[in-house]
C-alpha cells in the first residue's frame, strides 16, 4: 500500500481574517518537505501542469496537495499523485449549487437525503478532491466528471467540515499537526 501524510494546523488567532491560508499552507509544505524527505523547499523549483496544479520540477517521485477551510489548512505529501480538500460547513442553496455540480439524478438524491447540509459537502469535498488528484482543476463541466477512476477516502474532520482525499492506489495516510507560525 502506498503511504502519505497529511501535515494539518488550525489557523493561529492572529491570522484569522488576514487571508493568509496560502502562505500558512506554503509553510506546512516547507514543514512537511523538511520533516519527510531532508528538502528545502527555498531551493526547490516548482512548476504548474496544464491547468495549473503544482508540482516539484526535479522531484517527479514527491506528490503534493493543499487545501484550506475555516481554521484548517491541510497539506498532503503522497508516493503518488493526490487530491484534497477540504470544507467547513456553510449554509448555502444547495440545490442551485447542485445544478452546476451534479447530474440531476444525483441531485434528486441529495435533496431527497435525510441530512442534505452533510451530504452536499460530502459530495462537494470528493468532487474537488477529484479534479485536485487529476490536475484539471475547474476546467471543465463538474457535472460531466464521473469521478469513477481511482479511489477516494472521506477524512475524519472535526463536526461542521467536510474532507476527502483522492488517489489512483489506496493509501496508508497518518496525520501531523504543526503550529504554523509565519515569519
Amino acid at each position: 500500500m502506498n503511504k502519505g501524510v497529511i501535515y494539518y494546523t488550525k489557523i493561529r488567532e492572529e491570522y484569522k481574517g488576514a487571508h493568509m491560508e496560502h502562505m500558512i499552507a506554503e509553510k506546512l509544505l516547507e514543514i512537511g518537505l523538511k520533516k519527510e524527505f531532508g528538502i528545502d523547499l527555498e531551493y526547490e523549483p516548482r512548476a504548474e501542469g496544464e491547468h495549473g496544479k503544482p508540482f516539484l520540477s526535479y522531484r517527479p517521485a514527491i506528490h503534493y496537495n493543499i487545501s484550506h477551510s475555516g481554521e484548517y489548512v491541510v497539506c498532503v505529501l503522497a508516493d503518488e499523485e493526490v487530491g484534497i480538500d477540504v470544507q467547513i460547513h456553510r449554509k448555502a442553496n444547495y440545490e442551485r449549487m447542485l445544478e452546476r455540480m451534479v447530474t440531476d439524478e444525483k441531485r434528486r438524491e441529495i435533496l431527497a437525503g435525510p441530512d442534505v447540509e452533510k451530504e452536499f459537502f460530502t459530495q462537494w469535498v470528493l468532487l474537488e478532491a477529484y479534479i485536485k488528484w487529476t490536475g484539471e482543476g475547474f476546467s471543465r463541466d463538474l457535472r460531466n466528471i464521473s469521478m469513477e477512476e481511482g479511489t477516494c477516502m472521506l477524512l475524519d474532520m472535526k463536526e461542521g467540515y467536510s474532507g476527502a482525499l483522492w488517489t489512483m492506489n489506496p493509501i496508508e495516510i497518518c496525520w501531523k499537526f504543526e503550529d504554523v507560525m509565519l515569519g
